[in-house]
């Protein structure tokens, strides 16, 4: 058996520079995929935390959204109320057009009255 391992020798001996070659090319594709994956995981600890700020940036924004639309809906509110007061309002201005024309005829008519009575005193004085 040692004599079969023996007559191996040489072969194997041809092989073994074969053999290093192939290891240190192995080798130097492990260290170049663990550079690339060094490299990866830098680029992913950059993304991530580009994330979390667009995270933040969004809850950010989603916050003042929300704000705003409860301020909108305030001035909606505020809105209606000051449509129903101007309603209100026009229709009482209406109503005190209406009486002011009422009274303003009230007031032309006594005055014709006044001066009805005063033409008819001073001529009831007249002939006298």
């Amino acid at each position: 058996m040692w004599k079969q391992f023996l007559d191996l020798v040489p072969h194997l001996m041809r092989l073994l520079p074969h053999v290093d070659r192939y290891i240190q090319q192995r080798n130097a594709g492990d260290d170049t995929q663990k550079k690339n994956l060094e490299q990866f995981a830098q680029m992913t600890e950059g993304l991530r935390a580009d994330l979390a700020k667009t995270t933040a940036s969004h809850a950010s924004l989603y916050r003042q959204l929300n704000e705003q639309g409860e301020q909108i809906a305030a001035l909606s509110h505020e809105l209606h109320a000051a449509k129903l007061t101007m309603n209100s309002s026009a229709a009482k201005l209406s109503a005190l057009d209406r009486q002011l024309r009422s009274l303003r005829l009230s007031l032309v008519i006594a005055l014709l009255v006044i001066v009805l009575l005063f033409c008819f005193a001073i001529g009831f004085t007249l002939r006298h």
